[in-house]
């Protein structure tokens, strides 16, 4: 403590809105939680945990990694706790996405990456395919070129 606020590093531990533990481990600067981790436990007992920036009200801020027990993972920037910026979400199905991000959706340039290798590269609005998407195969050969004037995959 300096000052009555918290100064260097310390662990707190709360529950959340949802009533889910949650333990920070974070470096505190004046007060301000500037850099740190977390351990979520789920309500229903499954985990989550997080390293990078976090805001004053300990949301995800800045650059971070976080992942949970099923396998998804996202590494990049976020804004006030959810992907907002340039990140790379991999699922527990093999399937990646990398690229940009705006309110935890995928927006603007992307490349999306099939769990057998193969991946098309475009633009995305609000997490639909827009516009011109290039489809390759796993080596990298050109497949096809598809236009999205919103999330049609199965045309």
């Amino acid at each position: 403590m300096l000052n009555g606020k918290r100064d260097g590093y310390g662990i707190v531990y709360c529950l959340n809105d949802s009533r889910c533990l949650l333990l920070y481990e974070c470096e505190w600067k004046q007060g301000v939680s500037i850099q740190g981790r977390y351990i979520m436990i789920y309500c229903g007992n499954t985990w989550g945990k997080y390293e990078g920036q976090l805001s004053s009200e300990y949301l995800l801020n800045g650059d971070g990694c976080f992942q949970d027990e099923d396998g998804y993972q996202y590494q990049g920037q976020y804004k006030q706790g959810f992907p907002d910026g340039q990140g790379k979400q991999n699922m527990p199905n093999g399937e990646c996405y990398e690229g940009a991000w705006q309110d935890d959706r995928q927006h603007r340039q992307g490349r999306f990456t099939h769990a057998d290798g193969s991946y098309h590269e475009g633009e995305w609005k609000n997490s639909y395919k827009v516009g011109v998407h290039k489809y390759y195969s796993k080596e990298g050969v050109f497949i096809k070129e598809q236009e999205y004037v919103h999330d049609d995959e199965d045309q």
